[in-house]
Parts: structure tokens; sequence; C-alpha cells
């Protein structure tokens, strides 16, 4: 098993201390940043990219709340134990999908329980990456929502279509959503899959029919209801694609 990754951040220096005190006893985690406050935080998320923060809330320059939000904007993966004085953020913790909340002083025993969620949640992600990748015949698409990772089967996909900051993934199996954009998840995708409008990407294996609409073209799938589009300008280029993949 490869070692959790942790940051621990506290502007209480023996707090902080305590924390380091009690990883040293456990195998499966590797310190690799400090911190005192909300910023130092992002930077080590940004230098290090751990697999786990551990982090005081109120801390001054940005508290604990908001760096954790900042950061996991950049790195969705990154998981996170809250350790306060008070009991006031508990709720909005748990609402940013943290692992747990421990109220100060911490007992060790509390510590090590939810390190040991925390070690659960990141070696099953983990698992599921690797069975990703053991599976060459099956080509997946990892997508990410706020609270966790999906992964799907390409050949399940109709389309996958852009609603102002969100992209909506249309499969067989249902209907899923996901912060990333067109852009972070065209490359991702097989020879199957063509981006032939600024708002759509299509699996040209699963198209039976497309037909000129105004400036555009209507695309309709194969056992599904919903429509996609393709650009009047890029309706050629589709068309050699579709011959192409067929022709594979």
């Amino acid at each position: 098993m490869y070692p959790i990754k942790v940051v621990l951040v506290d502007d209480d220096q023996d707090s902080l201390k305590i924390l380091q005190d009690f990883m040293k006893e456990i195998p499966y985690v590797q310190v690799v940043g400090l911190g005192s406050n909300g910023e130092e935080l992002i930077d080590e998320v940004m230098m290090k990219k751990p697999d786990l923060i551990i982090t005081d809330i109120r801390m001054p320059k940005k508290n604990g709340l908001q760096a954790i939000k900042d950061s996991v904007s950049i790195y969705p993966n990154l998981k996170f134990i809250f350790i306060s004085a008070f009991d006031d953020y508990a709720v909005e913790a748990f609402e940013v999908a943290a692992i747990d909340y421990l109220v100060k002083p911490v007992e060790k025993v509390r510590f090590l329980q939810a390190l040991e969620k925390a070690k659960n949640r990141i070696e099953c992600e983990r698992a599921l990456v690797e069975d990703d990748t053991a599976m060459p015949t099956m080509d997946i698409l990892s997508i990410k929502d706020s609270t966790s990772i999906r992964f799907i089967p390409q050949e399940d996909i109709f389309f996958i279509e852009k609603i102002g900051k969100k992209c909506l993934v249309h499969t067989k199996r249902g209907l899923y959503e996901t912060n990333q954009t067109l852009g972070n998840l065209m490359p991702r995708l097989n020879s199957d899959f063509f981006q032939g409008h600024r708002s759509y990407i299509i699996n040209l294996r699963k198209i039976s029919r497309i037909s000129p609409h105004h400036e555009t073209y209507i695309v309709s799938f194969q056992g599904y209801d919903r429509e996609a589009n393709i650009s009047k300008l890029k309706i050629s280029e589709v068309k050699e694609k579709i011959s192409i993949v067929y022709e594979g």
C-alpha cells in the first residue's frame, strides 16, 4: 500500500505538535507538510498534492473551511478532517463532505478513528482507479461531482452536454452531472467521440439519425429520447469521422 500523504495545519503550535506525535505511531501515513493558517494550507496543497488535510478552522489570514473549499476547487479528490475548539462549524464542515469533525482537546482514540475513516475512503478510490487501469478492453471515463468520483463505461455514453458551468453525461444507465468542462473531458474519451458543437460531445457509434434544423443539425440516438446538436460548420467532419469509426 502506498503511504497516505498528509498535511497538518493549525495556528496553535502545541496542537500541531500533538497531532505530529499522534502521526508518528501510524505506519501508513507520511506527513509531507505543515501550516499555521489558511493561506499556508493552500500553498501546501499546491506544492505537495497531499491525499489528506487535517486542519483547524479558526486561523489567521484565511479560515480552514474557506481554505479547504479553495483547495478542493483545484483538487476535487482531496480529503480532509477538521479539528476545532468550537462545534459551531460542524454542519458546514459536513456540507463540504469532510471525513470527520473533531473538537479539541482531541483524544487519541477519536483521532485514530477519524484517520481510519480517511484511510478507508482513500484506499477505496485508489482501488477503483487501479481496477480502471487493469481493464484495457473497456474504456472508462471518470467524472467528478461535488462529493465523489463515478466511473462510467464509455460505450454506455450517448453524449455529453454543456449546461451553464456544468456538464451532463447522458448514458443508458442514467444522467450524471459534473463540474468538469468539455475541454477537460474530451481528451479522455476514445476515438468514438467527437465534439461537433461547442456544447456537445457525441458518441458517433450511438447515432441513429442526423437531421438539418435551421443553422444546425439535430442528432438522434439509438434507444435514447434526448437529442444533441451538431454545428453546421462541423457536419462534413462528423460524416468523415462516422465512416472512419465504422470502417474500424
